[in-house]
């Protein structure tokens, strides 16, 4: 999820504390600090996504909205976004970042835990930090199905089991556990990347049956 991010330096241990004191409007700003995008690499990593103009695109937990402005260019005037996450707060500075970028391309969802509430099903589910929040993943993505165009895809980028502060606020999912998880819920695996050093990156899409 966007507004949990992982330890890798002490600008991301301030992260988690603030998170875990209620600042969360800091840590939304904290995290959409254009200093991310060094490691995060987020052109590359929407590159990789290949999406098309005019596409429909859900930011599962979006938090303040990192990525979403990155995927707002990539599907055009003619597309949307839908950013959502279950938190009040992130929809609220969503809706105020939407008003300063001017762009109407975007639509905050909020969810809940168990359904993200799209209004629509869509071609693309993008998600960042958020696979190792998720309660009860597989029947999450074995619901989140019926959300998918024909031909939808699922885009998973976590974080690799490393480091002793990522291990003890359990913000990390090894990439085999979720490929298994998906394949469960009913997916194959399309794609494998490595864009970002601490981070793997799979999509999926819904299995041949």
């Amino acid at each position: 999820m966007n507004h949990r991010l992982p330890c890798k330096s002490l600008g991301s241990l301030l992260i988690i504390v603030l998170s875990l004191t209620g600042c969360t409007e800091l840590t939304y700003q904290r995290m959409n600090d254009p200093s991310r995008d060094v490691w995060q690499k987020p052109q590359g990593v929407v590159g990789k996504l290949s999406i098309a103009p005019g596409s429909r695109v859900a930011d599962l937990g979006s938090g303040g909205g990192y990525f979403t402005w990155h995927l707002s260019k990539a599907v055009g005037s003619r597309g949307t976004v839908y950013a959502v996450d279950i938190e009040e707060s992130a929809i609220n500075m969503i809706f105020k970042e939407m008003v300063a970028r001017g762009t109407p391309n975007v639509r905050p969802v909020r969810a809940e835990p168990h359904d993200p509430k799209l209004p629509e099903p869509v071609d693309l589910v993008f998600s960042c930090n958020v696979y190792h929040d998720m309660n009860n993943r597989i029947d999450y993505f074995r619901s989140l199905a019926s959300s998918l165009r024909p031909g939808g895809r699922v885009a998973i980028l976590d974080y690799h089991p490393r480091g002793f502060l990522s291990g003890m606020f359990g913000h990390r999912t090894a990439k085999e556990e979720v490929r298994r998880e998906m394949e469960a819920a009913g997916y194959r695996l399309l794609d494998d990347y490595d864009v970002v050093d601490s981070q793997h990156f799979q999509i999926f899409a819904k299995a041949d049956r």
